[in-house]
């Protein structure tokens, strides 16, 4: 009776495997290519894995399609563009596997899957996916990629580029032009940008290297660094704290209740705001800066209604106001030739030497 029993489950296992065997099938094939061309992508769903060869010649591997899906299968060749389009249902496990040459043009679309290039890639590159994680190494040109919720990890970006996920996190070792990057609620993580950046989070942290231009990165409720920009920076948190660190253009930073803390040399005749509605604010700037320094405290959150005790200055020269409304500070540096608004809520502020 057991070795019915256990020859009967062998069976099982046997028809199991001969079964997805007997039911799908794989495909493979190649088409050649030169400078210029286009491969393009769209498919229901599957992962992607592309490899960068030296040879003049995209192929593919295209595994597990289901037998009845092989009719919605198709890998064709018009002039410059190679085209590979699936449209099946039943295919839970379909793949695709491709050798490309550097050069080649990218345009992928898929439903769901993730997405992986191993190899640096000379051409424009489109990709977008339903609810995948995309990873890609060096693109010297073009890059537009969206995920609908995957991670997505990027190496060194040569032109312009746009980065979206509607959740997932960010990390982009550099971009040497302008960079966009959004996520719906992950980390972003960016090294150094050479133009302009726009850089959103839904919740999450955001950490910046040097950037060559002006930035603007908002977060729902994560910290925020930057190391540096030569331009304006503007950042926002719902609740985060913020550090900004060598900014060589005017500053626009408010913090729902965490700490701020930034060092610049503020540009002649502009106006830097920074506020937080519960946290502390430590200012660090060169002795020779032409500015006024004007410090902002709301009164009904202070009982000892005493501006002297809740600001630190390393300079001499501060003057104090209270009204019924406020208490309010300023420091005049050399001439005051640009302004700098700090207020908070119920913090400290710190005027620091740099």
């Amino acid at each position: 009776m057991k070795n019915i029993r256990f020859n009967y489950s062998v069976l099982l296992i046997l028809f199991f495997f001969f079964s997805i065997n007997l039911f799908s099938e794989d495909f493979e094939g190649g088409k050649k290519v030169s400078k210029g061309d286009r491969l393009e992508v769209s498919a229901t769903n599957g992962n992607i894995i592309v490899n960068v060869w030296d040879k003049d010649e995209v192929y593919v591997k295209a595994k597990n399609l289901d037998a009845e899906d092989v009719k919605e299968f198709s890998f064709k060749q018009t002039g410059g563009i190679v085209s590979l389009k699936f449209k099946g249902q039943n295919s839970n496990n379909f793949s695709l596997e491709f050798s490309i040459p550097s050069y080649i043009i990218l345009d992928f679309s898929t439903g769901g899957g993730n997405i992986s290039i191993k190899g640096n890639l000379n051409g424009l590159v489109k990709i977008a996916t339903g609810g995948g994680n995309i990873t890609l190494n060096d693109i010297r040109n073009t890059l537009s990629i969206s995920t609908g919720g995957g991670n997505i990890i990027v190496g060194t970006v040569s032109d312009k580029a746009e980065i979206s996920t509607g959740g997932g996190e960010v990390k982009v070792e550099s971009a040497l032009k302008k960079l966009d990057v959004s996520t719906g609620g992950g980390n972003i993580s960016v090294g150094s940008i050479g133009g302009k950046a726009e850089i959103s989070s839904g919740g999450g942290n955001i950490s910046i290297g040097n950037v060559s231009a002006g930035i603007e990165i908002s977060t729902g409720g994560g910290n925020i660094k930057l190391d540096g920009a030569n331009g304006n920076v503007e950042v926002t948190t719902g609740g985060g704290n913020i550090s900004l660190k060598n900014v060589k253009g005017l500053i626009d930073a408010t913090s729902g209740s965490g700490n701020i803390e930034l060092s610049f040399d503020p540009p002649a005749g502009s106006y830097s705001e920074v506020t937080t509605g519960n946290g502390n604010i430590t200012l660090f700037i060169p002795e020779t800066a032409k500015t006024l320094v004007k410090a902002n405290f709301l009164v009904w959150k202070y009982s000892d209604k005493n501006p002297r005790i809740h600001l630190y200055s390393d300079f001499d020269g501060v003057t104090y106001d209270t009204n019924n409304m406020e208490m309010n500070a300023e420091l005049k540096l050399n001439g005051s030739g640009s302004t700098i608004e700090l207020n908070v809520t119920s913090g400290e502020i710190f005027i620091k030497k740099r």
